[in-house]
């Protein structure tokens, strides 16, 4: 029976409420121990990839989603399983084995054959400077070497949460008694008229980084439509492969929910300088294709016709919930989930790019990670022991760390380019009036640090050309730290702030700084 939220964030759950559920997997756990051999449990989740029907009947865990957050998961609950059972067992010295404590089978399901790669190197793979072996997260003798089953090439079609069951694209049928969802997300796709027509792309899965490369190989003509993160990588990348790139994009400047137009100039001069060409403030209205209905170019509401032999969408993600959905989980714009990721269903939980916290979508890799160790913390005490019961569910709630939402920073990963923004950089009319900034100018360098302050606050920073200190002020924005007594020397960097108010007020600046590279400091306006 399934358990639904409201999909208001004021009436989630959180973790400190779900007592009941942890009730309910400890009286799952003790069910299936029953006949089951330590060596019995340790066989059945062998590692394996394979294509065919062989099932592994064993309920334990089964991950949905071999990405960054779904392979980590896997290795990370694994490891945990592993040191907690070592600390358990150590303790029940001249106990029978019914009594010791074997970990729950792992296993990893993966939609495409590629297992646990690194997404956020596929830029660099796309360019050439890095081999795709290179991008994998973790070696087939990891997963092996801690009894985790992979299943590579294999979609689930349905998710049974009353029975407990999914089922496979090849048939197979497999228990669990915990589910985690980590589908991630897919390219959006903009439905532009003629945006299925042979030669549109998206940037996204190694199929993609394959087909794009043969574009750029071949010296063709691309245009990129979406001038944000990804949307940049995937136009510099191709151009250095050899194809001749524009970047469409609606704003005045690119990655304008970022940068502010200072650092933004600074970027769109140095893609010119790689060979990526700008169309600013423009709106597409279809995509232009010949008589073999294949891309010939894109057709801009000006009326202008931009020629290309292809065109790449980069204009977003969107959580990928059809499975959740069809499951009956309760699912917004992404799949709801409490604090310690469980979804509407006590059994059932999601971590990574497919979720949804408090209305909030995750698509950096930051708190991803840190749903991943949220979750591990929740589910690393699921093992088989005859001695768990129902009424130890409080014990195993000490452990799980509720995840918290912190401030996400953005780190642009073109070669060569160092560009980094935290906080809030972009502002109206009225907030600008609130806001004070500190600018630090090196031309001769190419270095920017914007620093955005609100009583006496670091909200936003804003680094092109030297970003070492990116860390630094995220840390400031994050903890809300007063920075009154370093306000004068806090655009130079953290080398020339000392944080503990009481030395700050004993002690004299003993530093040299080049004044000719400060070119504005702006007050606060009344």
């Amino acid at each position: 029976m399934l358990l639904h939220t409201s999909k208001t964030a004021a009436n989630l759950v959180t973790c400190t409420d779900l007592t009941k559920r942890s009730a309910s997997f400890a009286a799952i756990s003790h069910a299936d121990a029953g006949g089951m051999s330590q060596s019995d449990t340790y066989q059945s989740s062998a590692y394996k990839i394979k294509q065919g029907h062989d099932t592994n009947d064993s309920a334990g865990v089964i991950i949905i989603g071999a990405g960054m957050a779904g392979s980590r998961f896997a290795i990370e609950l694994a490891r945990a399983q592993q040191q907690s059972i070592q600390e358990k067992n150590a303790h029940l010295s001249g106990m029978t084995l019914a009594d010791a404590c074997v970990p729950l089978p792992i296993t990893l399901i993966s939609k495409e054959p590629q297992v646990g790669y690194n997404r956020i190197m596929l830029s660099p793979v796309l360019s050439g400077e890095t081999a795709f072996e290179d991008t994998y997260l973790y070696d087939k003798a990891d997963y092996e070497a801690l009894g985790i089953t992979v299943l590579a090439g294999l979609s689930v079609d349905t998710i049974n949460t009353e029975r407990q069951y999914i089922k496979l694209d090849d048939g197979q049928v497999r228990r669990y008694a915990k589910l985690v969802i980590a589908t991630g997300s897919t390219a959006r796709i903009i439905p532009f008229p003629n945006h299925t027509a042979k030669g549109v792309q998206v940037f996204r899965e190694v199929a993609d980084v394959t087909a794009l490369t043969s574009y750029a190989r071949q010296n063709q003509t691309g245009l990129v439509i979406g001038g944000g993160v990804l949307g940049l990588e995937a136009a510099c990348a191709m151009a250095a492969q050899g194809a001749r790139m524009t970047v469409v994009h609606t704003g005045d400047y690119v990655l304008n929910r970022q940068l502010d137009l200072s650092a933004a100039q600074l970027l769109q001069d140095e893609l010119r300088c790689r060979g990526v060409s700008l169309e600013l403030s423009a709106d597409t209205k279809a995509i232009a294709i010949n008589d073999k209905e294949e891309v010939c170019g894109l057709v801009l509401k000006d009326g202008r016709t931009l020629p290309a032999d292809f065109v790449v969408m980069a204009v977003g993600v969107m959580p990928n919930t059809s499975l959740a959905k069809a499951s009956g989980l309760d699912v917004n714009r992404g799949i709801v989930v409490d604090d310690c990721m469980h979804t509407s269903c006590p059994h059932v939980y999601a971590i990574g790019e497919c979720v949804e916290l408090d209305g909030e979508l995750f698509g950096m890799v930051a708190p991803i990670n840190q749903q991943v160790d949220t979750l591990v913390s929740v589910l690393k005490e699921a093992v088989i022991s005859s001695s768990i019961k129902a009424d130890d569910a409080k014990s195993l709630q000490a452990h799980w760390q509720p995840f918290i939402s912190k401030l996400l920073s953005l780190k642009l990963k073109i070669s060569g380019v160092a560009v980094f923004s935290a906080g809030q950089v972009t502002f109206s009319d009225m907030e600008a009036e609130r806001i004070e900034r500190l600018v630090y100018r090196q031309p001769a360098l190419n270095h920017y640090h914007c620093l955005y302050i609100k009583d006496n606050k670091v909200i936003g920073a804003v680094l092109y050309g030297d970003i070492h200190d990116g860390s630094f002020y995220s840390q400031l924005i994050t903890d809300n730290i007063d920075i009154s007594l370093i306000k004068d020397d806090l655009i130079f960097g953290s080398a020339y702030c000392d944080l503990d108010a009481q030395a700050m007020s004993n002690t004299t600046t003993d530093h040299i700084r080049d004044e000719a590279c400060v070119t504005e400091l702006v007050e606060e306006v009344s």
